[in-house]
């Protein structure tokens, strides 16, 4: 049994960055060898295992073959007698396909580490036109890494095309589809993971009825230069999205969760404000109310945060002050009213008056 070291670990340090995770191949063992020596199996589409005291993820070396559509659509040996190369070759890029050894050598059969040198993204054999999901990955990697000089090789782009157009990737589950566009959401360059599904014809297939616009990506992009919030990021892409764009059902069909629609329905909701060259305090303590501000207090730092995107005269200090105006009101509460005497419509009057009036003596310039 050799175990090694595997994919994106191998590749960051090839790159000069820090490795977030180790993951491991382990060639010429079976499950039982693996539980023998204290490893946790996990995973249910293939035996995966943690460590006893690292945690890392121990694989067995495997290979692949097509048998049905879509992610899932393979059959997999994990048989101990197939090699590291044989595993190696069933990844995605050759930059994700180097292994090193406990000795620290590198094995490398399909050149990534040129590939590195080149800022190429290439794929690894013919088999990579077999798994859709790779079409949502390589769109990945290049908004993770386009901004040390990373393209697309122009026979893999190619490939790309051949399977969007067999339209493989509607076989795609939602659950895969939101994972990927969720990590993209961190990365460097999140708006170019969109820009490719939109040169390859894509989006229809994975986003039913977004509508992925020059102007969406730009919003998507200054909003990524301005914060690393995913939500907040996320939410830019819906400034552009018509009124009657259907936010609940677009989630649901991909198993988005209730925090980015959230972020999504404030920024769908308030488009014309969140772009609009001035706002006056009227206008900003009924977006309060609109957005819910006192059970949901994150929804104004998303707008806020959304106008210093793309407002160039809405600064971080503008910001700051409306959000400590925000707070004042919450120093407003409906027991003191209640002891005045109030109930019922005149005390939720009185509680929005009184709310208001807290805001604009605080708000910026007041």
């Amino acid at each position: 049994m050799k175990t090694y070291l595997v994919g994106g670990a191998v590749r960051d340090k090839l790159l000069g960055l820090t490795p977030h995770e180790h993951d491991w191949v382990v060639v010429g063992a079976t499950p039982a060898e693996l539980e023998a020596d204290g490893y946790q199996q996990v995973g249910k589409d293939f035996p995966v295992f943690l460590h006893p005291e690292t945690r890392d993820e121990y694989a067995l070396a495997r290979t692949e073959r097509k048998s049905g559509k879509g992610y899932k659509g393979f059959s997999v040996s994990f048989d101990p007698e197939v090699t590291l190369e044989q595993d190696l070759e069933r990844r995605d890029l050759t930059i994700n396909a180097i292994a090193e050894d406990t000795e620290g050598q590198l094995i490398d059969p399909f050149n990534g580490q040129k590939d590195i040198e080149q800022r190429l993204l290439r794929h690894v054999s013919a088999a990579f036109s077999e798994d859709p999901l790779r079409v949502l990955r390589i769109a990945r990697f290049w908004a993770r890494f386009a901004h040390l000089g990373f393209s697309i090789a122009d026979n893999t782009y190619r490939l790309l095309q051949q399977m969007t157009a067999s339209r493989e990737l509607e076989h795609l589950t939602p659950e895969r589809v939101w994972t990927e566009w969720q990590k993209a959401l961190g990365t460097r360059n999140p708006e170019l993971f969109l820009q490719l599904l939109l040169e390859l014809n894509a989006t229809e297939q994975v986003f039913p009825q977004l509508i992925v616009t020059k102007a969406c990506l730009e919003h998507l992009r200054q909003t990524a230069q301005h914060t690393d919030d995913h939500e907040t990021r996320f939410a830019s892409i819906f400034i552009q999205q018509s009124g009657d764009f259907n936010l609940n059902q677009f989630c649901r069909q991909l198993a988005i969760p209730n925090r980015y629609r959230d972020a999504a329905q404030m920024a769908l909701y308030q488009r014309q404000l969140v772009t609009a060259p001035n706002i006056d305090s009227s206008d900003y303590f009924k977006l309060l109310k609109d957005i819910d501000y006192w059970r949901r207090p994150q929804r104004l730092q998303q707008f806020l945060q959304l106008r210093e995107a793309l407002v160039s005269h809405h600064s971080l200090q503008l910001s700051t002050g409306i959000e400590l105006a925000a707070k004042q009101t919450t120093q407003i509460s409906a027991k003191q009213l209640q002891q005045q005497g109030l109930q019922g419509k005149q005390l939720g009057e009185a509680l929005q008056v009184k709310r208001q009036q807290a805001f604009e003596q605080y708000f910026p310039g007041s």
